[in-house]
């Protein structure tokens, strides 16, 4: 009976454990559905799919009749202009979407979904580009338009740098082409510029930022023997599974996300696995 007793003891206070533990990580992600992401899918599947047909579209705010009629003139107005000024943009990425599935994602998520049916099916832009100058981007039909989507380059010192950069940058390397495995001997002289400018030991170069995360996070896994991850919330850590925020990810279980002041915690999923008594 005493054995009993204890072992009864002993379950319950695992299970006090686990609870605290459970307790501790929910209390470290971020606050909102984006630090949840078991709840982020559960609230996910329980909200239906709607959209808006042309009355509640321009009445969605339960605005007066005038104002309603008065947005959709404009509207219609504004989809002559589209038809006008981007038919050749429009008709091009008609065609590539059918085989280019990010284009079909990106132009359903630009807009609130209530609205997006109407809005892709009347304000139609193209998604290809000619060429650039300075702050300004030209368009297959021929616009000029100013650079605002945020891209990098117009953001720091403008597209005729860059496109110089390039240029120098392909001439000195003209010889030699693209060969794999060994190395220009401009590559040396870039090491030692990004150790002096990082103050670090070593370099790894990557065709993109998602490879360079992938790599830290297994060499972190490796040499730390943790497995648990934690992401920031409202930042971007890469284009794959294991960093993905919650909704739209197929994987079973997703990294806590934090807020940008970040606190060390204890994880359940490392208590369970033994290898760690903190997530990184």
């Amino acid at each position: 009976m005493l054995l009993w007793y204890i072992a009864g003891v002993l379950v319950a206070l695992l299970a006090l454990r686990s609870l605290w533990l459970r307790l501790l990580l929910s209390r470290a992600k971020h606050p909102s559905l984006v630090g949840h992401s078991r709840l982020a899918r559960l609230v996910a599947r329980l909200i239906p799919y709607y959209e808006y047909d042309e009355t509640r579209f321009f009445s969605a705010d339960d605005a007066p009749a005038e104002v309603a009629a008065a947005r959709r003139a404009g509207f219609m107005q504004l989809a002559q202009l589209f038809a006008q000024r981007f038919a050749k943009g429009a008709a091009l990425t008609r065609e590539v979407a059918r085989s280019v599935p990010d284009l079909q994602f990106t132009a359903r998520y630009r807009v609130p979904f209530q609205f997006s049916r109407l809005v892709r099916q009347h304000l139609q832009a193209g998604a290809f580009l000619e060429s650039s100058a300075g702050v300004t981007v030209a368009d297959v039909d021929g616009n000029r338009l100013f650079e605002v989507s945020g891209s990098y380059g117009v953001n720091l010192f403008g597209y005729d740098f860059y496109k110089e950069c390039i240029e120098r940058g392909a001439e000195r390397v003209r010889a030699l082409g693209p060969v794999l495995g060994a190395y220009h001997p401009l590559l040396a002289d870039n090491v030692r510029r990004l150790r002096e400018i990082s103050g670090l030991d070593e370099v790894s170069f990557h065709m993109s930022g998602t490879e360079a995360v992938m790599q830290a996070v297994r060499l972190a896994r490796y040499h730390t023997r943790r497995r648990c991850l934690v992401r920031f919330c409202g930042a971007y850590h890469g284009w794959w599974g294991d960093v993905q925020p919650g909704v739209g990810n197929p994987l079973p279980r997703t990294p806590p996300t934090r807020s940008r002041t970040w606190m060390p915690h204890r994880c359940g999923c490392c208590a369970r696995g033994g290898t760690s008594p903190a997530c990184w």
